[in-house]
């Protein structure tokens, strides 16, 4: 029997700059897509587009990483239709009281509603925590060798007999 690999998309919802309205930042992504063009820019502290926009990890307020089977559209298309069914299965035509909504799926953020959040499998830690990550060895082996020279020369000096 043939069985049929679903490949998960992944879309990066956030809050940035002063905005409070999340945002899109990516929406119908592979993992390997998701890694080069947010987590890596992100780990590293550096910016990254997201369409037209050049988006700084430092301006990222929030953070929702989300996981459907289905594309965005398909997903949210989906959301809108149940939500006009609940709607209509509460308008009863007797009772003369009627809601009136256009439902849920319009906004590119409601993709949260239905996918599976992956935020803290990808996140692990602040914007750029990456991008000093041998700078404290690098200091350690600085000052190991300047001790190493300082002795190296010093036994030159009194091999050469200069002292």
């Amino acid at each position: 029997m043939l069985a049929l690999k679903i490949m998960p998309f992944h879309h990066v919802i956030a809050k940035v700059g002063s905005g409070d309205k999340p945002r899109v930042l990516f929406a119908d992504l592979s993992v390997d897509e998701l890694k080069r063009r947010f987590i890596q820019p992100y780990e590293k502290g550096v910016a990254f587009f997201s369409g037209n926009d050049l988006i700084s990890p430092s301006d990222l307020r929030s953070i929702q990483i989300i996981r459907t089977d289905r594309p965005d559209q398909t997903e949210r298309d989906e959301i809108n239709r149940k939500d006009r069914e609940h709607i209509d299965s509460l308008n009863d035509p007797d009772s003369g009281i009627f809601f009136l909504s256009v439902g849920g799926g319009y906004q590119p953020q409601d993709i949260a509603e239905v996918g599976i959040d992956l935020t803290h499998d990808f996140i692990r830690g602040h914007p750029g925590f990456k991008a000093g990550k041998w700078e404290p060895s690098m200091k350690a082996l600085a000052w190991l060798g300047g001790i190493a020279a300082t002795v190296v020369a010093a036994g030159a000096v009194k091999w050469l007999g200069w002292v």
